[in-house]
């Protein structure tokens, strides 16, 4: 097994394991609740963007078939990139410290919001493929947390209950949750462009001769 294929291998049982625990955190202690706990785990942008960088590292892992071809792709790898570090960035910002974790939902905690994020970005920058990605991408790449955004705002409104505290409009009121959402996204927006900067210049690297 190639270097490339064995990271990405261990990348993804690193966010198997982190999303195992957190689901047994989050159902823990609520019997008969199973669906309703599996649906606030899923509510989760933390929980859908690590099963992304699973799911991708996966199949560059496998090296052939479906999978493999749709992580193979340059704006699909960047893409995530940009939405696993928004992950990592806006926990460290605005989370990390209203946590009350036990010993089992620290370790979940680390592996999903800092091993997870940091050993995908550094297999991207080491060994997916660069280049090629158009000047709207990044603007495309906000379609998933727009459509997220949506979901939570429809789920909170019937259920009361929100996954992140900014977004509990209940709480602050519907202008200022719009107005950090925004914020949100232009930081998205900028990180993608950024990223789709860099993914350009890995891409002249890795052309010039050695």
């Amino acid at each position: 097994m190639s270097a490339a294929r064995a990271w990405h291998a261990s990348v993804a049982l690193l966010a198997l394991i982190g999303l195992a625990i957190e689901y047994r955190v989050t159902v823990s202690g609520h019997p008969g609740q199973i669906v309703g706990r599996t649906v606030v785990f899923l509510s989760f942008f933390t929980i859908l963007t690590n099963t992304l960088v699973m799911l991708a590292s996966l199949g560059a892992a496998f090296g052939e078939g479906r999978l493999h071809r749709w992580t193979s792709s340059a704006g699909v790898s960047t893409a995530i990139s940009v939405h696993i570090t928004v992950v990592a960035v806006i926990f460290q910002l605005l989370l990390a410290s209203l946590l009350h974790l036990t010993p089992l939902g620290w370790w979940g905690n680390m592996l999903v919001h800092r091993l997870v994020p940091a050993l995908w970005l550094i297999g991207w920058i080491a060994f997916a493929p660069h280049g090629g990605i158009d000047r709207w991408a990044p603007l495309r790449w906000l379609i998933y947390p727009l459509v997220y955004t949506v979901w939570v705002l429809i789920h909170g409104a019937v259920t009361g209950w929100y996954p992140y505290p900014f977004m509990d409009v209940g709480k602050y009121g519907t202008g200022p949750t719009v107005a950090k959402m925004a914020v949100i996204a232009l930081f998205f927006a900028g990180l993608g462009y950024a990223y789709r900067w860099i993914d350009g210049r890995l891409a002249i690297w890795r052309k010039a001769p050695a």
